[in-house]
């Protein structure tokens, strides 16, 4: 009877144990990777090729403009906390800017959206289980953007100039 009394805490205790370590969710690189990649890609083709995003006096004046328009259409992707140089950073990269000459010879900004923005290089980084996708923009142009998964939803949390 004793050793009955003993074997029932041992086994709650080992069950407990089995369901903790067993429930988990494992981390697959590979299919991770394939979910960040789609996201990457859908931000870059959420607009139609040339599709005016925001007009302006200035690129300043745009910019916002055309920010809110892109982060609207991509609320999933983009990580609430990008600081505003990231942001510009990512904007610029996903946007190509078209200058009109207006009448009273003043200049009249346009940001247009640019699928022309390429998906280079994808590296992984292990410790904080993020990738960093190397993008580039008309052969010249590259940033490198990571993204990192939030309340399980991957999002670009920096856009970075490569060093």
């Amino acid at each position: 009877m004793n050793k009955i009394t003993l074997f029932i805490p041992i086994f709650i205790l080992l069950l407990l144990l089995a369901a903790c370590n067993g429930g988990g969710e494992s981390f697959d690189p590979k299919v991770e990777e394939e979910q960040a990649t789609e996201v990457i890609n859908s931000v870059l083709t959420s607009f139609e090729d040339q599709e005016r995003l925001a007009e302006g006096k200035t690129r300043d004046e745009a910019n916002p403009i055309a920010w809110e328009k892109l982060k609207k259409k991509n609320t999933k992707a983009i990580s609430n906390d990008l600081i505003e140089e990231d942001q510009r950073r990512l904007l610029y990269l996903l946007t190509t800017n078209k200058a009109e000459d207006l009448a009273n010879g003043g200049t009249k900004a346009n940001l247009l959206f640019s699928q022309d923005t390429k998906n280079k290089n994808v590296s992984f980084k292990e410790t904080t289980k993020s990738y960093t996708f190397d993008i580039e923009r008309s052969g010249f142009d590259h940033k490198l953007i990571t993204l990192e998964k939030q309340e399980g939803v991957w999002k670009i949390v920096t856009v970075l100039d490569p060093e």
